[in-house]
């Protein structure tokens, strides 16, 4: 999911001539002749060298950036059951209750990895499921108007 994720990244950040593959038991990215193993890592080299604004204007939004992405990693990538799956829902959606994105006021990288990963499974979902999960819903609308997904992703 990792790989996928960053490859993702790259698309959306409107990238070529990065190599993304793995190394040892982890992902590596390699851009600029500068290579960086493991997916917060990656991800934080490539937003640190193409578009630095993602990854947040104040100490308190980069730290909350690379916060999520560790979670994402850690947690959302590798939920084995639609339980699990269930409970890391939970848990964005409660954390976006007063918070119009992940990590404050602005997009962050946390919010683009986190579009990219849900946006599959989120245009199946019912009205039932939105309103179960009312925040990520918001959220959702809200992200989706990105030029950048809005050209590239369908409407939830």
């Amino acid at each position: 999911m990792e790989k996928k994720m960053l490859r993702e990244v790259v698309k959306y950040l409107k990238l070529d001539k990065v190599k993304i593959d793995n190394d040892k038991d982890t992902v590596a990215v390699e851009a600029k002749g500068k290579r960086t193993s493991g997916f917060v890592c990656g991800t934080l080299a490539l937003v640190r060298t193409f578009g630095p604004h993602l990854e947040g204007a104040t100490h308190l939004e980069k730290t909350l950036a690379h916060s999520w992405l560790t979670y994402f990693s850690t947690r959302l990538f590798h939920c084995a059951s639609l339980e699990a799956l269930g409970s890391c829902l939970h848990h964005i959606n409660k954390e976006l209750e007063n918070r119009a994105f992940l990590c404050g006021f602005t997009l962050t990288i946390a919010d683009v990895v986190l579009f990219l990963t849900l946006h599959p499974f989120v245009t199946t979902w019912s009205f039932m499921h939105k309103e179960q999960h009312q925040n990520l819903s918001r959220w959702f609308k809200t992200v989706q108007n990105d030029g950048r997904f809005s050209a590239t992703h369908s409407p939830v």
